[in-house]
């Protein structure tokens, strides 16, 4: 009975590992994520998914995410209300570099008018995150 009950507290374990970490496991997956924030409104989460230059403090750091949140919020909003809203967001492919550190994805945005939009994201890992590279 304690060996089953075991089993079963690890196998628990490993389903939540798997679920929390699924969703930026990949680039594109992470990159679809801060996607749907955007399209949420939720630009502060957006905004936790950009990568900024290691050789910033803290506090201009802050700053930058700042001026990011404030940025999205005026632009943002009305760009995706012209063209209809925003409905979502497809990946069409990644291309990850052979150190596994960075990595490009090329997406496809579809709007509420019925255009779309093709462009590509340059992705970075760090501490094991897929974020946002806006630094080239």
């Amino acid at each position: 009975m304690k060996r089953m009950l075991s089993f079963g507290m690890c196998i628990i374990a490993l389903v939540l590992m798997v679920s929390c970490s699924s969703s930026s496991a990949t680039p594109g997956a992470a990159l679809k994520g801060y996607v749907e924030e955007l399209k949420a409104g939720n630009y502060e989460k957006f905004v936790e998914g950009i990568a900024f230059k290691d050789d910033l403090a803290a506090e201009q750091i802050q700053e930058q995410k700042a001026m990011w949140t404030s940025l999205l919020q005026e632009k943002t909003g009305k760009e995706f209300e012209k063209q209809g809203g925003l409905n979502g967001i497809e990946i069409l492919s990644e291309e990850i570099s052979e150190d596994g550190n960075s990595a490009v994805v090329t997406f496809k945005m579809m709007y509420g008018d019925g255009s779309e939009k093709e462009d590509s994201q340059n992705m970075v890992k760090k501490d094991g995150k897929w974020l946002m590279d806006i630094n080239k």
